[in-house]
């Protein structure tokens, strides 16, 4: 081989290396937030080229029944740290959702600093080719796998240290199979329900994605959990209420809302036969009451 042929040679392989750094597979793991309620696991996988666009798929409700893959494209400013993509077309699903009825999202975020880690944080809307279905917007948070087990096993050690007032237990509850009378409610409201019973248990759990959200809940104004992180693992509280208590209140207060724009609160009360889920998005300081009455 020759002088120039080498020189053409080296510069092929140095070529070919610099494409396949370029190329490289980039994966971004967290959950999306459907109009300030409903959470979803949501990742992309994609590939970033020389001139910063991507191509890829993305993947919601990974391994649960609704699973679905999407194709999506986009670019990355590197300056800005903003990364926008928009999914096409489904390529695959398990859902029983007619193809057109599908909502594809087009997502604006960015990359932040937050504790240490390399956030991304941004908002989506959604559209379907379908014109009378009615699809939803909200928030997004993803990191790398590898942080998103980072921050999961902090959260564990954290939850080692928490203090449980009036706690019975920690043990895992399948979420699946609570008998749900689900009720939503707004910021600042306020839900009755009927006192069946001289005990209330209260379960506590974010069955999707953990990121940090924080609450304190008062009793008849009365503090008695004080910033507790709302993790994956069931928090289980039981309290008794006494014969000659006809009303009793619990103000759920937003203490932090984590790495994502909301904190969401997934509460279930059981009272003797009725249970009953209760579920909000508030932002910081923002609090709903959940009053019963004899």
């Amino acid at each position: 081989m020759n002088k120039n042929s080498r020189i053409i040679f080296s510069l092929a392989i140095l070529l070919n290396l610099c494409c396949h750094a370029f190329a490289q597979q980039m994966t971004l793991t967290g959950a999306i937030v459907l109009d300030r309620t409903e959470v979803m696991s949501y990742s992309v996988i994609y590939q970033l080229s020389s001139n910063n666009t991507l191509t890829g798929y993305s993947v919601s409700d990974r391994n649960g029944s609704e699973e679905t893959k999407a194709r999506i494209s986009g670019t990355y400013n590197p300056k800005t740290k903003v990364l926008e993509f928009e999914e096409h077309f489904i390529e695959s699903t398990k859902s029983k959702t007619p193809a057109e009825e599908f909502c594809l999202m087009k997502v604006t975020g960015t990359f932040e600093n937050k504790t240490g880690q390399s956030v991304y944080t941004g908002k989506f809307t959604s559209k379907s080719a379908d014109p009378l279905v009615i699809c939803a917007s909200g928030t997004i948070l993803m990191m790398t796998e590898e942080k998103i087990g980072q921050l999961s096993a902090k959260v564990e050690k954290a939850l080692e240290k928490l203090p449980l007032p009036d706690s019975i237990r920690k043990n895992d509850v399948d979420t699946a199979a609570w008998v749900r009378n689900v009720v939503e409610i707004t910021p600042g409201s306020v839900r009755t329900l009927k006192l069946h019973a001289d005990q209330i248990q209260l379960d506590l759990v974010d069955d999707r994605f953990q990121d940090g959200d924080k609450i304190t809940i008062l009793k008849n104004d009365e503090r008695i959990i004080s910033g507790l992180e709302i993790t994956n693992k069931v928090r289980s509280f039981r309290f008794n209420i006494g014969k000659e208590e006809n009303e009793v209140t619990y103000t759920f207060i937003a203490e932090d809302e984590g790495s994502i724009a909301l904190t969401t609160l997934k509460a279930f009360f059981r009272c003797g036969h009725e249970h009953t889920l209760i579920m909000a998005g508030m932002n910081k300081g923002q609090s709903v009451k959940i009053v019963y009455r004899r």
